[in-house]
């Protein structure tokens, strides 16, 4: 009986350890998160009074499911930001084109999409990938990329100020509105009410149009569109977001 209840009692400690460890991994990736983010050098939400959030996609430009997600978008009349990976940007010309006539804000996501030359922290690496994928973007849309998104969301004081020297914003996430809609199986019903059920004004929402769930990650913007625009809730790019809160 002692030895079931030290079993029962362990497993209810690691059980809260590791609930515990999520939220403080996704509350402090970084010993200088909030430094960075005091000093606006990485944004994961902005302070604002009106109910006005922004959507934005990872992983793409990709040739089916990227032109599925921007059906539900052009549905609602809502613009978002796209952060765009380089090697697949080049290779889907106009389909990159096709997102910004279409008034969407493209962001840069890197060119390899690459952790593991993320993690080896070397301004060269962080120089040619960003540098590399600003100008695909550039010179395919003429939008000029204010914003950065790390892969696997990599942060390191050698990448921040580096990237804040090329006058560049790293755009994070809200952490409460990271659904995973990229794992396969994840429903666009389920995707859809994750971000219902933790929408806030001023969240900056994590979903992916170049991952392997992007159909359903389709579905839950209609989803969630229809659901939170009938709320009241608008809809805008991360850079007008940042401006917003810059003005009020």
């Amino acid at each position: 009986m002692i030895v079931l209840l030290r079993k029962r009692t362990l497993g209810v400690i690691l059980g809260a350890v590791f609930l515990f460890g999520l939220g403080s991994f996704n509350l402090a990736l970084h010993p200088n998160m909030h430094k960075w983010k005091k000093e606006k050098k990485v944004v994961t939400m902005v302070k604002t009074s009106e109910k006005v959030v922004a959507l934005t996609f990872d992983d793409g430009p990709d040739a089916v499911k990227t032109p599925v997600v921007l059906e539900s978008l052009a549905k609602h009349n809502v613009h978002a930001t796209f952060f765009v990976i380089g090697n697949r940007a080049e290779k889907q010309p106009q389909l990159l084109k096709m997102m910004a006539a279409q008034g969407h804000e493209i962001a840069n996501h890197s060119y390899s999409h690459s952790y593991e030359n993320f993690k080896a922290n070397k301004i060269e690496i962080f120089k040619e990938e960003i540098e590399k994928t600003n100008s695909i973007i550039s010179l395919t849309t003429g939008q000029i990329p204010r914003l950065f998104r790390p892969p696997g969301g990599y942060l390191s004081d050698n990448m921040v100020e580096f990237v804040n020297s090329e006058q560049l914003t790293i755009a994070y996430w809200t952490w409460q509105q990271d659904s995973k809609d990229w794992r396969n199986g994840q429903s666009g019903q389920a995707i859809a009410e994750h971000i219902i059920k933790n929408i806030q004004p001023g969240q900056i929402i994590l979903l992916h149009d170049g991952a392997n769930n992007g159909l359903e990650t389709a579905k839950a913007v209609d989803i969630l569109l229809t659901k939170l625009t009938a709320e009241g809730y608008r809809f805008i790019t991360m850079s007008e977001l940042i401006n917003l809160e810059n003005k009020e």
